[in-house]
């Protein structure tokens, strides 16, 4: 291996190293001043339990990251290259043969790392944060039972008295089938939980419409004991959609979707939550290429201070922007495809032609 080749494996090292360093600290002491600030402000509101009050501490801690993670991700970089042009360090390892893409490239490795993990937290639990504190803060309990939905599951119009989304079951739950809308029967049910891609009904009634009717046509009542119905009804989608909120783990919007198309039932806040979840975390690694390259290579003939201030204030309106379209689009105010996949390709041409003109 030549001397350069190790010189620039070593610059390499060394550049991840100072950014991770940087973005821990960013990151933690971001999270750490806004769950503070949450918890000054709603203390006083949480119930007694101590251990309630350290799983709303968690789940805030959590949901702050939606925010913070970005920006630590962004204000890392900005920090590393303007501490090692100051350092007059940056002119150095150019003047030593180090090229601007050995420079960056730890660092938008480490981003990109970074962000599809957060990308990978999107498809557990971990997007329910938010739900799970509010629910602690309001009601003294993580998880808060839903009453009396009404919903329609094809030809299937399905009553459920009481639904807990996070255990998945159903208490006292009636499905009224249909054909061609007219009535053909009724289940009813005290008892149902969700397994695999079904409702277990359990203890069922059912009442069964003759067809066609004549003058000696009877109703007819059956007992049975189990009966698997409302395939892909998920929990989760089932209590989101009666809320009228977007708020679903990546696996669960894909099928929210599929299972909404097949109804003709509009789908935009679903998509836009998707979109939200997928697209949207990659603004971090596009916007540390962006800025990287247009960075002065010394601090003579600059004021460090200004331009800094300058790349920090950007970045926030920038994501200011880019975020109040995302949550326009997730209210279903536009349409999903404007509100957050057009920016995001418009701010990659963007990136693509500074890198290109200051290569």
């Amino acid at each position: 291996m030549s001397l350069k080749r190790v010189f620039v494996s070593q610059a390499k090292k060394f550049i991840a190293l100072l950014y991770f360093k940087n973005f821990i600290i960013l990151f933690f002491a971001l999270e750490i001043f806004f769950t503070g600030i949450d918890l000054m402000q709603n203390f006083k509101n949480l119930p007694d339990s101590a251990n309630l009050q350290i799983l709303y501490t968690t789940n805030t801690f959590l949901y702050f990251i939606n925010f913070t993670l970005p920006l630590s991700l962004i204000f890392a970089m900005i920090s590393s290259i303007f501490q090692i042009i100051n350092s007059n360090e940056l002119v150095a390892l150019y003047s030593l043969g180090v090229s601007k893409q050995n420079i960056i490239k730890p660092i938008v490795f480490i981003s990109l790392i970074v962000t599809f993990t957060y990308i990978m937290l999107n498809a557990t639990g971990f997007v329910k944060a938010s739900e799970y504190a509010r629910n602690i803060k309001k009601y003294g309990e993580i998880e808060r039972e839903t009453k009396n939905l009404f919903l329609k599951s094809h030809d299937n119009y399905v009553y459920i008295e009481t639904l807990y989304p996070i255990k998945k079951e159903g208490q006292n739950i009636t499905i009224f089938t249909t054909k061609k809308g007219d009535l053909t029967g009724v289940l009813k049910a005290k008892k149902a939980i969700f397994k695999g891609n079904y409702w277990e009904l359990f203890d069922v009634k059912k009442l069964i419409k003759p067809t066609p009717i004549t003058k000696n046509s009877k109703l007819t009542f059956q007992n049975i004991p189990y009966v698997k119905a409302l395939e892909g009804f998920k929990p989760e989608i089932i209590d989101n959609l009666f809320k009228g909120r977007s708020k679903l783990n990546i696996q669960n919007s894909i099928s929210a979707i599929m299972l909404l198309n097949e109804q003709n039932i509009n789908t935009d806040k679903i998509r836009g939550n998707l979109y939200l979840m997928i697209f949207f975390p990659l603004f971090a690694p596009i916007v540390i290429l962006t800025l990287f390259y247009p960075m002065p290579i010394m601090r003579r003939g600059s004021n460090m201070g200004m331009l800094s201030s300058l790349y920090i204030f950007g970045v926030l309106i920038l994501w200011g922007l880019f975020f109040t379209l995302a949550k326009i689009s997730t209210n279903g105010s536009i349409l999903p495809e404007l509100g957050i996949l057009l920016p995001m390709i418009i701010l990659s041409i963007a990136s693509i032609y500074i890198i290109n003109k200051k290569h």
